[in-house]
């Protein structure tokens, strides 16, 4: 039986290497490959800007990517705009209700698996709607995977650090802020545009 099994594993590992092979490896369908890695890097669209403002970096577990990102929104004068796959954090919740009550015009697009309907009555995207910040939930994609913040239009965060508890307290992550970079900004700016308007107000919960 022991042998059996030896041969069985032996058997599917060599099947796994065989189905995941490449075309080109085996020396079979190269051109067609090629080709096929061509067109997708020729559809690549990317842009390169020469660098302004100031950087700054955090990192978790417990490296202050949630105190960065509160102050960072808590820089806004004349707005907040905010792209999140997990929106779970109380502390960048009650800053982006902050300031919204400074005058700021805060609008946040979440991810349609976690639009802050966790915890119910008391999710994140509850509390914003409450006070008054639209809210808009991404379906139009698979995941709607952005953790960015762009400030008054001058300013960006961006990076993996999702707005949760456990991506400050569990997860190794990482966040950057570009500060006074408006052509970056103008760039995240055209791209949340996009997803706003491709996502559907969300429904507040009482």
């Amino acid at each position: 039986m022991k042998h059996m099994l030896v041969r069985a594993i032996g058997a599917g590992l060599a099947l796994v290497i065989a189905a995941s092979t490449p075309a080109w490896a085996s020396g079979h369908g190269h051109s067609e490959s090629a080709r096929a890695i061509s067109s997708v890097l020729e559809r690549s669209e990317s842009s390169t800007l020469a660098a302004q403002g100031t950087v700054e970096v955090a990192f978790s577990p417990n490296g202050g990517c949630t105190a960065a990102t509160v102050r960072f929104i808590g820089e806004a004068r004349k707005s907040v705009r905010l792209a999140a796959y997990g929106l779970t954090s109380n502390p960048i919740g009650k800053a982006l209700v902050d300031a919204k009550r400074r005058g700021v015009d805060v609008r946040v697009v979440v991810d349609k698996e976690h639009d802050g309907r966790r915890g119910g009555n008391n999710g994140i995207a509850n509390f914003l709607g409450a006070n008054g910040i639209p809210v808009r939930v991404d379906s139009a994609v698979r995941i709607q995977h952005n953790k960015v913040v762009i400030v008054d239009g001058q300013s960006v965060q961006n990076g993996s650090f999702n707005f949760t508890s456990a991506a400050q307290t569990s997860n190794a992550e990482n966040i950057t802020i570009h500060r006074g970079f408006p052509e970056l900004a103008r760039l995240f700016g055209d791209n949340w545009n996009h997803l706003w308007a491709e996502s559907q107000d969300y429904r507040t919960e009482y």
